[in-house]
């Protein structure tokens, strides 16, 4: 499952190589390029936080870090409001965020730099890319994910149980982000994987309606893991991803793959950033298969063309790569439908869940 490394090192070497004699190289510029020394150049990173955050500072900050000597802060969670609020006062302190490419490419050329046309993304799947200013990073998957304590040897076996309220009693868990909850939860609530969309947001709402206050829409990915870790909850449409990491912290919950939704983040040059040059080299590193130590903290799926990269084998349990039998019904994110009209969506979303 995992491409010839020597090659992938070679490649990766090269292009790193090539990025950095063009942007200055490490530590200092030469006279024939004439580019700046990206070393103590700043940039703050941005995602949903919490393990999401950890991940990347050790998988891609740190080792970006030490190559380049560009400096990072981190912030979370991943906002488009703050994002517009700072570039339409024109004091941008966010540099780079990782965030799902429906809501970031409908914002493409207005809140986020488009790539420079020199900036490589051959190695990235054609699938994931879907607009002209992001470069994609990671793939995803929700699904129901159960308490074992709470149902023994009675789990629940599809997706729609999770509107079951009568034989599985208890607290329902999604995340408050309509894109990756909505799609989840038309499917529990009976919508085939493949007619999701366009969304029917009456259903949606009645599904709302029916769990009433056993529905908890948690505000970030960090307190969904808190939830799981403590058990307090019944079931959840989760992330797979952090899912895996709070079975590791002890979280006793199974999986139910029955029918999986399916998405993908990218990494955006937010604009008004005084470092547009470090902006630029950060996301040509993450573009290229060197980057792939952030996959060995996080058991999200890589986005580069070819096999997944080399990942802990407690991680494939929760990842869709390999449980692809198991897999009945999945819906795949349609980037379209949410690029149309973004905002009105999210403000419906917004609406349904305030009751």
């Amino acid at each position: 499952m995992t491409r010839p490394r020597r090659l992938v090192a070679a490649a990766a070497a090269l292009t790193a190589a090539m990025l950095l004699s063009a942007c200055g190289g490490g530590t200092s510029a030469t006279a024939a390029d004439g580019a700046a020394s990206l070393d103590g150049q700043r940039l703050v990173w941005v995602n949903y936080g919490g393990v999401g955050l950890e991940a990347a500072q050790k998988g891609w900050l740190d080792p970006f870090s030490e190559k380049t000597g560009v400096q990072f802060a981190t912030d979370s969670p991943s906002d488009l409001a703050k994002v517009k609020a700072m570039v339409e006062a024109g004091n941008t302190s966010w540099d780079v965020i990782d965030i799902d490419v429906s809501q970031a490419g409908a914002n493409c050329g207005t809140l986020f730099e488009k790539r420079p046309a020199d900036l490589d993304i051959s190695t990235i799947d054609p699938k994931y890319v879907t607009d002209d200013c992001g470069v994609p990073i990671i793939t995803q998957a929700v699904t129901l994910v159960y308490n074992k304590k709470l149902f023994g040897a009675n789990p629940p076996t599809r997706i729609t149980d999770y509107m079951d309220q009568a034989r599985f009693p208890g607290k329902r868990m999604l995340f408050n982000n309509a894109t990756g909850s909505a799609e989840p939860l038309l499917m529990a609530a009976g919508v085939p994987a493949e007619q999701v969309y366009p969304l029917d947001w009456k259903r949606l709402e009645g599904a709302v309606r029916e769990l009433g206050p056993n529905l908890v829409a948690q505000p970030t990915l960090a307190q969904m893991g808190a939830s799981l870790e403590s058990g307090d909850f019944a079931m959840c449409l989760c992330y797979t991803g952090r899912t895996a990491l709070a079975q590791k912290n002890g979280a006793d919950v199974g999986i139910v793959w029955d029918s999986t939704w399916v998405g993908w983040d990218g990494a955006y040059a937010i604009k008004g950033s005084k470092a547009p040059q470090a902006q630029t080299a950060f996301l040509q590193y993450l573009a290229t298969p060197e980057s792939d130590g952030f996959y060995r903290y996080l058991p999200y799926g890589s986005t580069i063309t070819g096999a997944q990269p080399d990942v802990p084998a407690d991680f494939q349990a929760a990842m869709p790569e390999f449980n692809r039998d198991a897999i009945k019904h999945e819906s795949v994110m349609d980037v379209t439908y949410w690029r149309d009209d973004v905002d009105a969506k999210f403000a419906e979303w917004a609406r349904i869940l305030s009751g």
